[in-house]
């Protein structure tokens, strides 16, 4: 793997983490960092001085966010519901009881989830 290749990798969650906060979709998330992503690379490729790549690929992401807020206005449906987020990939591996006997972090943060979503079941 080269060296543009690892930072890429290394930069990807946060950027993730950025689209994601913004758009609240999984799938339009990851178009978004996968555009960022290449913008990235590409801009390292032709050889410009990047001082602080993950602040560039902040950036980038955030405009590209911006920009999938403001077209999906144009399209948005109305939905009638509570709002509930998209499960993030992965999060069925937190959930399984070697992880969580080994890290009380995870226990603590899948009972407050819990505690979360049956207050909102007890509610409707």
């Amino acid at each position: 793997m080269s060296e543009s290749e690892a930072l890429l990798e290394e930069l990807r969650p946060a950027s993730f983490a950025v689209a994601y906060r913004m758009l609240g979709s999984v799938a339009e998330a990851e178009e978004v960092v996968q555009e960022a992503l290449l913008r990235l690379h590409r801009a390292l490729e032709r050889g410009e001085q990047i001082a602080s790549p993950r602040a560039y690929l902040a950036t980038v992401t955030t405009r590209l966010a911006i920009d999938a807020l403001r077209s999906a206005r144009v399209r948005r449906e109305s939905y009638v519901g509570d709002w509930l987020p998209e499960p993030l990939p992965g999060s069925a591996e937190t959930l399984s009881s070697a992880s969580l006997a080994e890290d009380p972090a995870q226990r603590a943060e899948l009972a407050d989830s819990l505690s979360y979503a049956f207050l909102l079941c007890s509610r409707a």
